[in-house]
């Protein structure tokens, strides 16, 4: 068997071991669009995960005592839910109906947009 790193005189007596974890990812993005097909549509061409970034290097790794070589990531359950339709009310023109929801672990800037999430 090849493993990943070199073993070196001093690693005489030590075992190896191989530990996969399996992590539970959420990515929650908004999308516009004229139906819930669309806006599917849309998560897939212009949304989503950027796959060419989930790689070994996503990994912490001290290359003398671990080295990563799998990496991979599942097709995702996917769930549309209305937020509201795009209106102009006066001058101002805002997402009807929509309640923000704020949580713990949410990007608390938004640099395309130019806001808070």
């Amino acid at each position: 068997m090849k493993l990943p790193f070199s073993l070196w005189s001093d690693d005489v007596g030590k075992k190896v071991y191989k530990i996969t974890q399996t992590y539970l990812l959420t990515v929650e993005q908004y999308v516009k669009a004229n139906d819930k097909d669309e806006a599917f549509d849309v998560i897939l061409d212009k949304g989503g995960i950027n796959h060419n970034k989930i790689d070994k290097f996503l990994t912490n790794e001290d290359f003398e005592f671990c080295e990563t070589t799998y990496v991979d990531v599942d097709s995702p359950e996917t769930k549309i839910e209305y937020q509201g339709s795009i209106v102009k009310e006066d001058d101002d023109i805002k997402c009807d109906n929509y309640e923000p929801e704020f949580k713990d672990t949410v990007i608390p800037f938004n640099k395309r947009f130019g806001r808070h999430a």
